[in-house]
């Protein structure tokens, strides 16, 4: 095995709560701890201090779909059902695994990616034509990304409590 000389370790706090009286985990957009899986040239997301926390990495719905050398893209282009259901079943052991914590007391704590197609939470990418174009033109608006209202439908059916925001708030 080949020893890692560049890779440092950080100790993890014993009290994950930091002094709160609740257990609490932190359900993060997989490029908020991992940018290199972003659409190339797109800029990175505000990351996020996990210190201390405990941390649930979501799987890149788009990463996974598409592949690495995927385009831009709109949640208009993303909402289908192929990928609706693509996303429900990458998410199924992670929601089996809120809904335990859950019902043990955990909060649940979600973080998105602001203004992704999939992830973001309070606002998303829409529009983008059809076809073969010269330049990707797009828009943000409110809303929730197809992965996130994915995430929430079926956190509220199994009726998980959970708080939801983007990521920077």
């Amino acid at each position: 095995m080949k020893k890692l000389d560049n890779c440092r370790y950080s100790q993890i706090s014993e009290n994950p709560t930091a002094g709160g009286d609740k257990e609490e985990v932190l359900v993060i957009g997989h490029c908020l701890l991992n940018p290199i899986v972003r659409v190339k040239g797109v800029k990175p997301a505000q990351p996020v201090d996990t210190r201390g926390a405990n941390v649930i990495q979501l799987p890149c719905p788009e990463a996974m779909f598409f592949g690495m050398r995927r385009r831009e893209i709109t949640k208009d282009q993303l909402d289908h059902p192929a990928y609706r259901r693509f996303c429900r079943e990458i998410f199924t052991h992670i929601a089996d695994l809120l809904e335990d914590l859950s019902a043990r007391g955990v909060n649940i704590k979600i973080v998105g990616v602001p203004k992704s197609p999939s992830c973001g939470v309070e606002i998303t990418s829409v529009g983008g034509e059809p076809g073969k174009i010269k330049e990707f033109h797009h828009r943000h608006e409110p809303g929730p990304g197809v992965f996130m209202e994915e995430i929430m439908k079926e956190l509220k059916k199994r009726n998980v409590k959970f708080e939801i925001e983007d990521a920077g708030k």
